[in-house]
C-alpha cells in the first residue's frame, strides 16, 4: 500500500496542476480584452470627451477577473474536493500587493513634493485605505458628502474598484467550499467532485447572486447614484456574472463555430457601443452597466473554443498581448500621473496628453518586468504560500503607515496654521472662525466690519497673513446639521434666545455659509433663529428636477415637512431662504420656472403675513480656492477670476422670484464678495471661500455688519400677525 505524499509534495504538486491548467487554458483573446478596458481608462482620463463611455472599462475587468479566478477555483475543487485558502490568498497577494504598495508609496512622494497642502490630509486618508482594499467605502463616504463633490480627485481614487475585487474573493472561496462540502461529506478526503452535479448548483448559487446585486444596484443608482457607482453590493454581479460564465463554460463550447463567432463579434460592438453611446450623464452603473458587462461575456464565451472566424485572432495580436500583460500596472500608475499633471498644468493638451501616456506605459512595464513578473515567478514564494502571504501583508503595512505619517503630519501642519493665526490675530483683527463656541458678547464683537464695498478694487497677490490658513479651510464651517441628497428627514439647530422674534433660515449649504454672519445679529437684537437644511435642495414647492433630469422625491418630500412645521408656527416673524443655484433646466422651465417653484413656496408664508427675504447666490469661483492659494501665495492674482466667469446665471431665480412675490425682499451682499472687476480669493487677510462656491466661516462672519444693516429693518420692522388674523386671511 503506497504512503501518503507529504504534504509539501502535496501542496506542489496542486500548485503544479494549478499552473498547468492556467496555462492549458491560457487566452489570448482575454489579453486583449484586458487591453481594450485598461486603454479605455486611459483615454477617458486623458480626455473624457474622446471617450465619453471609457470609464466602463473597469465593468470589463470585473467580468474578466469572475471567469478567470473562479475558473480556477472550480478546478481545483472539482479535482480536490475543496480549496487551499492559504495558496489562493497568497496568490491574490503576490498579483497584487506588491505593485500596489509601490504605487501607494510613490503616491506619497508625489503629493508631498508638489500637491497642494490642503490636500494631505485627505490623501494620507486614502493610502490607507487603498493599502486594506477599503477605498471604494470612503469614496462613498465620501461621495454623499455635499460640500466635498467639487473637491479636486484624489490620486487614488481608482483604487475603488481593487477594493471592490478583494471584497469579493474574500468571501467567493468560503462560498464554493460550503457548496463543494454537500458533495463531499462521507467521501475520502482529497478526492474529487463531479462536475455533472456540482456547476449546476454553483450556477444556480451564481445566478442568484447575479439577480440580487443587479437588482440592488438598479435601485441604489436611482436613490443615491453617487456611492451606488463604488459600493460593492451594486458590483458583485458583474464579478458573478464572469463567475457564472466560468461555471457554464462546458457548456458554450459545445456551440458551433459560426455561433461562437457571432457571440465574440456581438460582444464587440456591444463594448464599442457601450464606450461611444453611455456618458456621465447616464445614471451608472444600474441598469446602464449591463450592457458593457454582458458584452465581455459574450466576447470570452465567443473564445471558448478556438475559431478562425471569431474576434480572438485580432484580440490576440502581439501588441495587444504587450498592454494586456502591464494593464495592472498600467491601471495603478496612470491615475496618479494624471492627478499630478493636472495639479501643475491648468489644460491637458493633445501633446501633453500623450507623453502622460507614455510615462504611465513606462512606469507600468518597469513594475512589471522589475516587481510584478518577479515576484509572480518566484520559486520561493511558489512553494511556501505562508511567506507570500507575509510579503504581501507587509508591504500592505509599509504602505499603511507611509498614509499614518501624511495624516500625523497635516494635523501638524495644520495645529501650527492655528497658532500662527492665533498669534497675528490681535494685530490683524481678524476672526480666524476657530472658536465657534464663544460667549455671546465674544461672537458679537468677533464679527469684523467690513468698509463699504470699493470700486474697481484689484485682487492683491500677497498677505503678509492668511484666516483661516488654507490648510484649515475645510474645517471652517458651521456645524448645524444637514439632511443628505437621499434624506428626507427633517433636521435642524437653532442660536439666540428662545423668547425672541422668531426666524427661520431654509435652503441647502449655501444657506448654511450665512449662519456665522447671522449668529452675531441674531444675539445682538435677541431673534430666536430656526435653521432646516437640505444638501443640494431649493426652497420651492413644485416639482423639482435633479441635473439628470429626473425626479427630486427626497427634495420635494422635505421641503413639504418643513413647510407644514414653519406654517403652523404662529409666532414666526421671517423666513429666510437661499439656496445655490440649481439646474433650471427645460424640464423645470428655465430660470423663470425655477422663479415660479420659489415664489410658490414663498407665498404660503405672505400670505399668512409672514414675510420672506431672499438672500442672492454667492459666485462660484469653480476651482478649490485654498488649494489655489496654498499653491500660489506669493501670486494670489492667479487664483482671481473676472465677475464675467463667475457670476453668470448665479442667483438670477432668486432675484426674479423676489421681484414677482409681493411681500419678498432680496439682499445682494455680492458686491462684499467681488468688490472688484475680479473676484479674489483673499480680501482684507481673509479667505474667503473654503472650498469652489462656500463661503468660509471666517468671511462670512465679516459680513455680519453688512448683512445686519440690510436685514433688521426687514425683520423688525414687521411684526407677526395674530393667529386669529392669520387664520381669517
Amino acid at each position: 500500500m503506497p504512503t501518503a505524499a507529504p504534504a509539501a509534495t502535496l501542496q506542489n504538486r496542486l500548485t503544479g496542476e494549478a499552473r498547468s491548467s492556467t496555462k492549458r487554458t491560457f487566452r489570448r483573446d482575454i489579453q486583449g480584452l484586458r487591453t481594450i478596458a485598461v486603454l479605455a481608462v486611459l483615454i477617458y482620463h486623458l480626455a473624457p470627451t474622446a471617450l465619453p463611455g471609457g470609464f466602463v472599462g473597469v465593468d470589463i475587468f470585473f467580468v474578466i477577473s469572475g471567469f478567470l479566478i473562479t475558473g480556477l477555483l472550480l478546478r481545483e475543487i472539482e479535482s480536490t474536493g475543496t480549496i487551499s485558502l492559504r495558496s489562493f490568498y497568497a496568490r491574490r497577494a503576490k498579483r497584487l500587493f506588491p505593485a500596489a504598495a509601490l504605487v501607494l508609496a510613490a503616491t506619497v512622494g508625489l503629493t508631498l513634493l508638489f500637491l497642494p497642502e490642503p490636500r494631505w490630509g485627505s490623501i494620507g486618508w486614502d493610502v490607507i485605505a487603498s493599502a486594506f482594499f477599503v477605498e471604494n467605502w470612503r469614496l462613498a463616504a465620501v461621495s454623499v458628502d455635499y460640500l466635498s463633490q467639487d473637491a479636486a480627485p484624489s490620486p487614488l481614487q481608482h483604487f475603488w474598484s481593487l477594493g471592490v475585487e478583494e471584497q469579493f474573493y474574500f468571501v467567493w472561496p468560503f462560498l464554493l467550499i460550503a457548496i463543494g462540502f454537500f458533495f463531499t461529506r462521507g467521501r475520502h478526503r482529497g478526492s474529487g467532485i463531479s462536475s455533472r452535479r456540482f456547476r449546476p448548483t454553483v450556477i444556480c448559487v451564481l445566478s442568484t447572486v447575479t439577480a440580487v446585486s443587479f437588482a440592488l444596484s438598479i435601485v441604489m443608482t436611482a436613490a443615491s447614484p453617487d456611492s451606488a457607482y463604488f459600493v460593492t453590493p451594486t458590483r458583485v454581479w458583474e464579478l458573478a456574472l464572469g463567475a457564472l460564465l466560468a461555471a457554464s463554460i462546458g457548456y458554450t463550447e459545445k456551440l458551433s463555430d459560426s455561433l461562437l463567432a457571432f457571440l465574440g463579434w456581438a460582444g464587440i460592438a456591444g463594448i464599442a457601443a457601450s464606450l461611444m453611446l453611455i456618458g456621465a450623464t447616464v445614471p451608472y452603473p444600474g441598469s446602464a452597466a449591463l450592457l458593457p458587462a454582458a458584452a465581455t461575456a459574450l466576447v470570452i464565451a465567443g473564445g471558448a473554443r478556438p475559431s478562425r472566424f471569431g474576434p480572438a485572432g485580432v484580440l490576440g495580436v502581439r501588441p495587444a498581448l504587450f498592454v494586456g500583460n502591464i494593464s495592472y500596472s498600467l491601471y495603478l500608475w496612470h491615475w496618479p500621473v494624471i492627478v499630478v499633471a493636472t495639479a501643475m498644468v491648468e489644460r491637458i493638451s493633445v501633446s501633453l496628453a500623450l507623453l502622460l501616456a507614455a510615462l504611465s506605459m513606462i512606469l507600468a512595464w518597469g513594475c512589471y518586468r522589475f516587481v510584478e513578473k518577479p515576484i509572480m515567478k518566484s520559486e520561493i514564494l511558489e512553494a511556501e504560500p505562508v511567506r507570500a502571504m507575509q510579503v504581501g501583508l507587509t508591504m500592505t503595512m509599509v504602505a499603511a503607515l507611509l498614509g499614518m505619517w501624511v495624516v500625523y503630519q497635516d494635523g501638524v501642519n495644520k495645529d501650527q496654521a492655528r497658532a500662527a493665526a492665533a498669534a497675528t490675530a490681535p494685530a490683524s483683527g481678524l476672526d480666524t472662525g476657530d472658536d465657534t463656541d464663544g460667549r455671546p458678547e465674544e461672537i458679537i464683537q468677533g464679527a469684523l466690519t467690513l468698509p463699504e464695498p470699493p470700486a474697481g478694487v484689484e485682487p492683491a497677490d500677497s498677505f503678509p497673513r492668511i484666516a483661516p490658513a488654507p490648510v484649515n479651510a475645510a474645517a471652517d464651517w458651521h456645524n448645524c446639521p444637514s439632511t443628505e441628497v437621499a434624506g428626507t428627514e427633517v433636521q435642524s439647530c437653532s442660536f439666540g434666545p428662545s423668547d425672541g422674534i422668531q426666524v427661520a433660515l431654509v435652503g441647502d449649504s449655501h444657506a448654511k455659509q450665512w449662519i456665522p454672519a447671522l449668529e452675531p445679529i441674531a444675539i445682538e437684537h435677541g431673534w430666536r433663529v430656526d435653521v432646516y437644511l437640505h444638501d443640494a435642495c431649493p426652497f420651492a414647492a413644485g416639482e423639482l428636477r435633479r441635473g439628470d433630469d429626473s425626479v427630486y422625491e427626497t427634495c420635494m418630500l422635505w421641503n413639504a415637512e418643513v413647510q407644514e412645521r414653519l406654517l403652523a408656527r404662529s409666532e414666526l416673524a421671517a423666513v429666510i431662504a437661499t439656496n445655490y443655484t440649481h439646474s433650471a433646466g427645460p424640464a423645470t422651465g428655465g430660470i423663470s420656472g425655477m422663479a415660479q417653484l420659489h415664489s410658490a413656496a414663498w407665498q404660503q408664508f405672505i400670505e399668512i403675513g409672514v414675510p420672506v427675504i431672499a438672500i442672492r447666490d454667492t459666485p462660484s469661483l469653480k476651482y478649490d480656492v485654498p488649494e489655489c492659494v496654498a499653491e500660489h501665495g506669493g501670486e494670489l492674482s492667479k487664483c482671481a477670476r473676472p465677475r464675467s466667469e463667475v457670476f453668470d446665471d448665479r442667483g438670477l431665480a432668486l432675484v426674479e422670484a423676489a421681484s414677482i412675490t409681493p411681500g419678498a425682499s432680496l439682499i445682494d451682499l455680492n458686491e462684499y464678495i467681488c468688490p472688484g472687476t475680479s473676484c479674489a480669493a483673499v480680501i482684507g487677510e481673509v479667505l474667503v471661500y473654503r472650498d469652489s462656491d462656500h463661503l468660509t466661516m471666517t468671511y462670512a462672519r465679516s459680513l455680519s455688519r453688512a448683512l445686519g444693516s440690510r436685514l433688521v429693518p426687514l425683520i423688525e420692522g414687521s411684526e407677526p400677525a395674530p393667529a386669529d388674523e392669520a387664520a381669517e386671511s
